[in-house]
């Protein structure tokens, strides 16, 4: 299929195009591929092993990283358990990583402090004191805690937002005669811009300076993206300007991160320009850049581009996969047009993509606000896709803003039938009054009473107790004077909990 020469000639006279296709350019020549599956080394040796298996754990692999380890044609050594505990940790295998240090304590190989680091990393559910376990083990077993070790639990207090606590086991290191890398302040910077503490974040910054622990463009990508949260633009382009001066370079992280904050508040220009910056410093752009870049469009009304841009993907050398898709759709959806919707629906289906759940309940949000109530319905009976609360609840509000609730229960009725459970009658009743729909809130509500949809839902004193606030506040259905039926929808549902209690 010949490529449009018309979107090529437009791109010389349209910067927005040319830093897409810019970024597509060098996504495509930067490409590089995760080891094959069933891959071995080029060598029989435990370096050669280990590299390929931390490759396939770098790639999310742990079946192969399991598959290399069982295969083994010399004895096993610590690093190789290193590496799959690591790895196993790190696919969320928790049980398993465990299990493999277990293995590694009977080998009686000699025990570095490598291993248990990757044990703390497989907390899962466990108590945040696992970590500190860890730490007590590898004293009792003569294996001294090093700053990785430390490092370690530090990130999993940050997880668990305990960052205070994380911040007081850093301090404590050098009374361990372990001294703070930038890994140690890192979780804890993170920590910070995720509780919007940002003023702290940026003290830290300072602080890390003074002790001689310069941060890295990891720790100053976490400290933009706290800043780009906020809002505080001018200090990211004050950091990104200082970075040569202070020792540190953007990479292509730090800049998704920055483009990714101005897209979302519709500075697209200046989200466009970062791409020219980021070439002239000889970065490789990203698949994200690209899906940034392509949000942009979106954002942008560029729909025509964006369209052109999926159709000839192929041609371009861009992977457009169903994110690009959903993005696109999301925004038209936005602007109203549920056909364009539709018909990237079809698109995805022929290109053999794929849609997603998403995709769909794209194309159903749409439908339902363009009032083709039916048609959404048609999507719904697609029982191969597996919806969730929010794809049905879009339909069912569908139906509630046009009176219809039969549609509304019939839909409920299909979402406890696909076992989609979830209580959303006070959302609905809440949403129906504010619209002053009193008198579908009211059929809506009793209609649930009658039919039995959602018995515990009842049963719980908060939501029961919420019901008179929905029909009693100064907008609600009680200004209206009705009251007799408020005290009717009350008795039925003091009657109940009287005859679950007797």
């Amino acid at each position: 299929m010949p490529f449009r020469p018309t979107l090529l000639r437009r791109c010389s006279h349209d910067p927005k195009l040319t830093s897409f296709l810019s970024a597509v350019s060098s996504l495509a020549a930067s490409r590089s591929s995760s080891p094959p599956a069933g891959a071995v080394p080029p060598a029989p040796t435990p370096a050669a092993y280990n590299a390929l298996m931390s490759a396939y754990s770098s790639a999310g692999s742990s079946d192969e990283v399991l598959r290399l380890f069982r295969s083994l044609p010399f004895p096993r050594t610590t690093p190789l358990y290193t590496t799959l505990i690591s790895s196993l940790a790190a696919s969320g295998c928790h049980l398993a990583a465990r299990a493999a240090f277990a293995c590694l304590l009977r080998s009686g190989l000699p025990l570095t402090p490598s291993p248990f680091t990757a044990l703390i990393k497989s907390h899962g559910a466990a108590s945040i004191d696992f970590g500190y376990k860890v730490l007590d083990a590898m004293l009792a077993l003569g294996c001294s805690p090093d700053a990785a070790a430390y490092n370690c639990l530090i990130s999993v207090l940050c997880d668990y937002q305990r960052v205070e606590e994380a911040r007081g086991l850093l301090e404590a290191m050098p009374d361990h005669k372990i001294y703070p890398t930038v890994c140690s302040f890192t979780p804890i910077l993170h920590g910070y811009c995720e509780q919007g503490k940002v003023l702290e974040a940026e003290r830290l910054v300072d602080y890390m300076m003074e002790v001689g622990c310069l941060p890295d463009v990891v720790s100053y990508s976490v400290l933009i993206e706290g800043l780009c949260r906020v809002g505080e633009f001018g200090k990211v382009e004050r950091i990104l300007g200082e970075s040569e001066a202070k020792g540190w370079t953007p990479n292509a992280i730090t800049y998704n991160i920055y483009m990714s904050a101005l897209c979302r508040m519709n500075f697209l220009d200046e989200a466009f320009s970062q791409v020219a910056i980021m070439l002239s410093r000889g970065l490789s752009l990203t698949l994200e850049t690209v899906n940034i870049l392509f949000d942009c469009l979106c954002r942008g009304s560029r729909f025509h581009e964006a369209e052109c841009l999926l159709e000839y993907s192929e041609e371009l050398g861009w992977d457009a996969d169903v994110f690009c898709y959903n993005t696109l759709m999301s925004r038209l959806c936005e602007a109203g047009d549920f056909a364009k919707v539709l018909k990237l629906l079809v698109d995805l289906l022929k290109k053999g993509i794929g849609p997603d759940m998403f995709s769909f309940t794209i194309a159903i949000r749409s439908l339902c606000n363009a009032g083709k109530l039916r048609l959404a319905k048609c999507l719904m009976e697609n029982e191969g896709i597996e919806y969730d609360a929010v794809t049905f609840n879009t339909l069912i509000h569908g139906f509630c803003m046009v009176g219809d609730l039969r549609g509304v229960l019939v839909t409920y009725a299909d979402m406890i039938g696909r076992n989609v459970m979830q209580n959303f009658t006070r959302d609905m009743v809440d949403n129906l009054c504010k619209e002053r729909k009193f008198a579908l809130a009211i059929d809506f509500l009793i209609g649930s009473l009658r039919d039995d949809f959602n018995k515990q839902y009842y049963k719980d004193m908060s939501c029961r107790n919420a019901f008179p606030n929905e029909f009693t506040n100064a907008m609600g259905y009680c200004k209206e004077e009705n009251f007799l039926i408020v005290s009717l929808i009350l008795d039925s549902i003091l009657g109940e909990e009287e005859l679950s209690c007797g």
